[in-house]
């Protein structure tokens, strides 16, 4: 996998000095925050005009700009690399996510009784192979920083650390979408709930200082176009969307959007519900116990997010590592449920795949289907667990505590 993307890389070698990345969409806002215009912070006027300055092949190639689409507060990220040239910022936050790459087996690995055995080399390697997070690394995405938040929120949770938990949650609210529905399925753990509401308050505390009330409170709205205009690059192929909405979309003709979100919001509300289900049986005392949950409700978070692209899926490495853990080190599994779990890993870790569905076909929200199957997966082995111990689910504690 890892000789594959290198060949991709290689392909691609050009497109990264021209400013085609997705990194062009941060280091616009870290311009404009640098030059003290963060109340037009989402002006498409101003973003062209800054795009233009250092990828004007780039947006001649897309015919359009690429939006910055986050919340304020993360832009202050940007904001230092603004002072570089684009290739020598984009060298620059390719390091700091190699750097969270790296970090992430450390982690992990003390929290892990198996898994936590294999060599650190290992570990780097099978990050390495994981195609979303290979598109992440150099689309210059933030996705390894929500990776980074998630493992440190596993950490925090496995710790018994529940406010801290919380807290490292609602830093990644910059992808709100892929943490919200998190939360709401652990919505009955008080302290976490704390946590995250704090940090929160802060964040908004913070994007309201940076763009002013006005901007602030226009962001739902242009977020919204950003999503259903097709003059945005990232909406020209609405196959790429890897989730339920992915999947209601090849269904429902263009025409009917009115429908297509209909049944999208019906589709992620019956996910959602079926991980507060799950969360809801899952007993609150043991670290290991959270471990099919944690999985289950990153793979359901997954589903039901409305926005989310190929670089997005990374937050799945830490979901197979703990159910991988669970299947080499667990109680016993039903052969089936064991087989579907094996097969969905191995289908998500195939890079030829996502090129597949990507580059030939524009069809990688078929990839939802093999998380729906992964999501009924692991609420099987959260049903069998629940059997085998009396209604609670309490698989053999980590190694590390």
């Amino acid at each position: 996998m890892i000789f594959l993307h290198g060949y991709v890389l290689w392909q691609a070698r050009r497109s990264i000095p021209e400013g085609l990345p997705d990194f062009s969409g941060s280091y616009t806002a870290g311009q404009i925050l640098r030059d003290g215009h963060g109340s037009q912070l989402y002006d498409d006027v101003l973003q062209e005009s800054i795009q233009r300055s250092f990828s004007a092949k780039a947006i001649e190639k897309r015919r359009t700009i690429l939006p910055y689409i986050h919340l304020p507060y993360e832009a202050l990220l940007y904001a230092p690399l603004a002072h570089f040239s684009y290739l020598t910022a984009y060298a620059i936050w390719l390091t700091v996510n190699l750097a969270l790459l790296s970090s992430i087996p450390f982690l992990l690995r003390k929290t892990l009784n198996r898994l936590g055995q294999a060599p650190l080399y290992l570990w780097l390697l099978a990050c390495f192979a994981f195609f979303p997070i290979f598109s992440a690394l150099i689309q210059g995405q933030d996705s390894i920083l929500l990776l980074f938040l998630y493992c440190a929120t596993w950490r925090s949770l496995e710790r018994g650390s529940e406010l801290a938990s919380g807290a490292w949650l609602a830093l990644g609210l910059y992808k709100y979408q892929l943490v919200v529905p998190l939360v709401l399925a652990f919505r009955r753990r008080k302290k976490l709930i704390a946590g995250f509401l704090s940090v929160a308050a802060i964040l908004g505390f913070v994007s309201l200082a940076i763009t002013g009330w006005h901007s602030l409170l226009g962001y739902p709205r242009y977020l919204w176009r950003t999503e259903h205009d097709l003059k945005y690059g990232f909406n020209t192929l609405p196959g790429l969307i890897a989730n339920l909405r992915g999947l209601v979309s090849g269904v429902v003709p263009k025409a009917h959007t009115e429908i297509e979100i209909g049944l999208t919001a019906v589709f992620s509300a019956i996910v959602l519900l079926m991980m507060m289900y799950a969360a809801g049986k899952v007993s609150a005392a043991g670290s290991g116990r959270l471990q099919p949950l944690f999985a289950l409700t990153l793979v359901g978070t997954v589903l039901v997010s409305y926005h989310l692209y190929v670089h997005d899926l990374s937050v799945l490495f830490l979901a197979m590592i703990l159910v991988l853990e669970m299947l080499l080190s667990g109680p016993p599994i039903p052969q089936t449920t064991k087989t579907v779990l094996l097969v969905c890993i191995a289908l998500l870790y195939c890079s030829p795949l996502y090129l597949v569905l990507t580059l030939r076909y524009n069809q990688l929200r078929l990839m939802a289907i093999v998380l729906l199957v992964f999501f009924v997966g692991l609420l099987s082995l959260i049903n069998s667990l629940r059997a085998q111990t009396g209604g609670t689910v309490s698989p053999p504690a980590s190694a590390g505590r």
